[in-house]
């Protein structure tokens, strides 16, 4: 059974003063506005009248290492803690997100709320209690059955543990066991045989390699399993775009989800030439500042057919829905956003590949250019990244499918039109306040004008007058 959580950085938040790349704070600006328009929390499309926790952490991990809307990450924090957190079904890699979370917010993480018992969340301790005693972390199911966690699971345990300062080497041994031939990562370990190390490459992905690299990077002394992951990486990263596929086996349905965890897992690893390739793809997939729909501004579309949707009909794309709740593309940008954030903040990017010949110009580029659209990237301060997740009364989180969609060139974008109503408009990264009115003080005026010159005059002949007059009276 697979768990659908998201990861965090290897590395302390940005100082105040560091400044992430453009195209980070875009997104995570994007993800923001997004909290304060929604209540503080995401809704959950699978449970109408529920908050989707799994997202919300994904949101605050990838908000705070891009050193954006502190205040807005303490009201969504408080949000995630008050919603409802099981008694009895337990995931780890939920778990061991909430604890990185509370740890980047400055939460107790022994004290992380109530459960539906009523009984106080000690994330350290259940997560202990979590793990057996071959150093495997387990699900419990609602029927008290427990089954091993997958890779997603086991490394976040492993990471919020070790940000908490807790070592635990079975934990890491399990980790690397699941490590295949070929250098990826498996999903899940069989129920059966959680100690047994994988021996085939058939369910190797770029996120669960991606995961395993960013763990045994933050819990150190496995450099050669390290190198192995990344060159797998490199071995099936897309030599046009620079982006992944979540699909070894579907290389050209790309998306923006497992490329940010990639590129993540290659700057955490040391390949800063990799990832940002797969970072220039990145900020090449986000939606411009002058979308019509101001509250889509700096959001990571999934894929590039989503981007050529959006350039088509911002309002319809926004719009759209998967069910009554009218949120299946708003959940999608917010999903994509949040775990290319982390992507983009981990590495500078490279330009966006050339487009092919005849490609609509963009943003007032020349096709061909090679520049992506949107906001223009700066520098790169180092961090993580993130797989979707949620979390309801019903059940623990399970895997989600980014569905792939072919790429295909994006058209210009649509003529600028009147917000959606009820939509908020975020400021533009880049947008001076020189650009807002300012009131004109009497001097700048022409009455003022006249009035500091007859003043000038006056000064000006009374200086005369003194002067003649002392010059009279030495006579």
């Amino acid at each position: 059974m697979a768990s659908a959580v998201l990861l965090a950085a290897a590395f302390p938040a940005p100082a105040a003063e560091t400044r992430a790349p453009e195209a980070a704070v875009a997104a995570a600006e994007f993800l923001a506005h997004e909290f304060t328009r929604l209540g503080d929390g995401y809704p959950n499309p699978a449970s109408p009248g529920n908050n989707d926790a799994g997202l919300m952490a994904d949101a605050l991990l990838a908000m705070h290492r891009a050193g954006v809307e502190p205040a807005v990450q303490a009201k969504a924090t408080a949000k995630l803690r008050a919603n409802f957190f099981s008694a009895t079904i337990v995931s780890a890699g939920v778990m061991g997100k909430d604890l990185i979370v509370a740890l980047d917010q400055g939460v107790n993480p022994r004290q992380w709320g109530n459960d539906s018992a009523g009984k106080n969340i000690d994330l350290v301790a259940r997560l202990g209690a979590a793990q057996n005693s071959a150093g495997v972390f387990e699900d419990t199911a609602a029927s008290g059955t427990r089954t091993p966690s997958n890779v997603f699971g086991q490394a976040l345990a492993l990471i919020g543990l070790h940000k908490a300062g807790i070592g635990n080497s079975a934990g890491a041994a399990t980790l690397v066991r699941q490590q295949c031939p070929g250098g990826g990562f498996r999903l899940n370990p069989p129920d059966s045989g959680a100690t047994a190390r994988c021996t085939s490459d058939a369910e190797v992905s770029a996120d669960t390699t991606a995961m395993g690299v960013w763990a045994l990077v933050e819990i150190g002394g496995h450099q050669p399993q390290v190198s192995s992951a990344l060159g797998w990486l490199r071995a099936h990263q897309d030599p046009a775009t620079g982006a992944f596929s979540a699909d070894p086996k579907s290389p050209a349905q790309v998306n923006t989800n497992s490329s940010g965890l990639a590129a993540m897992a290659l700057a955490l690893g040391g390949d800063g030439k990799a990832a940002s390739r797969a970072t220039g793809w990145l900020a090449a997939m986000q939606v411009p500042g002058s979308v019509p729909v101001p509250a889509m501004a700096g959001a990571i579309a999934k894929s590039q057919a989503d981007l050529d949707a959006i350039n088509r009909d911002a309002k319809a794309f926004w719009l759209k829905s998967s069910g009554a709740d009218n949120l299946g593309k708003q959940d999608g940008l917010r999903r994509a956003s949040a775990q290319a954030l982390l992507g983009l903040a981990a590495a500078v990017p490279d330009p966006a590949p050339p487009r092919p010949p005849g490609d609509p110009p963009r943003d007032g580029k020349t096709p061909g250019d090679g520049s992506p659209p949107g906001i223009p990237v700066r520098s790169a301060p180092g961090l993580a990244a993130s797989t979707p997740g949620t979390r309801t009364a019903a059940a623990p989180q399970n895997p989600a499918t980014v569905a792939k969609e072919p790429a295909s060139a994006p058209p210009a974008p649509a003529p600028s039109a009147q917000p959606v109503p009820g939509t908020a408009a975020p400021q533009r990264i880049g947008q001076a306040r020189a650009l807002e009115p300012r009131p004109v003080s009497f001097w700048e005026g022409p009455k003022g004008m006249a009035a500091a010159v007859l003043a000038g005059l006056l000064f000006a002949a009374g200086t005369f007058w003194f002067l003649v007059r002392r010059k009279g009276s030495r006579s």
